[in-house]
């Protein structure tokens, strides 16, 4: 326990400083209860207070965790400092860790990509929402992307959140044809465009050949989807064909996608190339009715029903199984649950 421990301490020497309270002691500890969500355009919501009387031992923010739109890196200033002082977040860290990437709105501009010109001024104000230590490794590094181990050997969680902004080059515009339509975009065969930038994918192959039995791959917008017009790595072919292939590669087992973005809820799963299934449950959004149709053409939803209303995601691992059993959940302000799929997760194993 104690070597363990040590491990992931020496590992993780950039926390943000909050995580050194005395239950992160409990890092060593398996992950039981992975609370996650999206899409925070309000600080007081009835979602946030259900969140908060969730069991959990981490917390996930997936992306549009304030909606800053904007050059003035004042106001995006404001808008975290309201966040981090609200009800919910001094709740959160009161009950678990948390970890964060971005999106577009907190990144800066909708739809945003490398070209969005304060994204360096961007980064930093990320960081300083996190507490990041000033002299942590993450702050020198370009893109907000990291990885953490969470487990003892035999029952070890992988959090990789991706940085699907920083990097990502220009997206294609077109008729797609989709009714109703997610947006303006169609994929872009260009081989020299990029979802995650050439340091962005070293470093993930690297993290993909560490040893875990469960990899959490959080992605800001969604992977397995296809659906005409909106923002996925399908309108960036060539890239999530890399994926795929750095998957195979790799050898890596226990992969579990989870997205935010889409202002809707919907679990979707594709043939992995190393023979089991990758699935993507899309929590999105935890303060925002969505008002329009869901688009139609996505042929990996797996589930026929999608959710539109106020959620939060949730993954519960049961380890005291011989095969350890995972339940994806959406839940709803009142606590219902309106999504869920349970899996072995020998099901996600070569």
């Amino acid at each position: 326990m104690l070597m363990i421990l040590s491990r992931v301490t020496l590992n993780h020497l950039a926390l943000p400083c909050f995580l050194f309270l005395p239950w992160r002691l409990q890092a060593a500890e398996p992950l039981r209860e992975i609370v996650f969500g999206s899409c925070l355009d309000k600080t007081e919501h009835p979602m946030l207070d259900r969140t908060l009387t969730l069991p959990m031992d981490l917390f996930l923010f997936l992306g549009d965790n304030i909606y800053a739109d904007t050059t003035d890196i004042a106001v995006m200033r404001r808008k975290y400092d309201a966040l981090k002082t609200s009800r919910f977040l001094v709740g959160l860290r009161a009950k678990a860790p948390f970890l964060a990437t971005w999106d577009d709105h907190d990144f800066g501009a909708n739809d945003a990509g490398a070209s969005y010109a304060m994204r360096r001024e961007s980064q930093q104000e990320f960081f300083n929402w996190l507490d990041e230590p000033a002299d942590s490794a993450r702050r020198k590094q370009e893109g907000v992307y990291d990885s953490r181990l969470f487990g003892p050997e035999n029952r070890r969680v992988q959090v990789i959140l991706l940085d699907t902004r920083y990097f990502r080059s220009a997206l294609a515009r077109g008729n797609h044809g989709a009714v109703p339509s997610g947006g303006p975009y169609v994929p872009n065969p260009d081989p020299q465009a990029t979802m995650l930038g050439e340091a962005q994918w070293q470093w993930l192959a690297s993290e993909l050949r560490k040893p875990a039995k469960l990899r959490l791959i959080v992605s800001s917008i969604q992977f397995v989807a296809e659906f005409g017009g909106s923002e996925s790595w399908a309108n960036l072919p060539l890239e999530k064909r890399r994926f795929l292939d750095l998957i195979a590669a790799t050898r890596a087992g226990g992969i579990l996608f989870v997205s935010g973005d889409r202002h809707w809820c919907e679990l979707s799963r594709m043939d992995g190339p190393l023979g089991y299934p990758l699935y993507d449950l899309t929590a999105s959004a935890m303060t925002q009715l969505h008002l329009r149709g869901t688009p139609t053409p996505n042929r990996f939803r797996f589930l026929p029903k999608t959710f539109h209303k106020a959620n939060v995601g949730r993954l519960s691992i049961d380890w005291e199984l011989t095969d350890p059993r995972l339940t994806l959940q959406i839940l709803d302000a009142d606590g219902e649950v309106q999504i869920e799929h349970a899996l072995a997760l020998s099901e996600l194993q070569p």
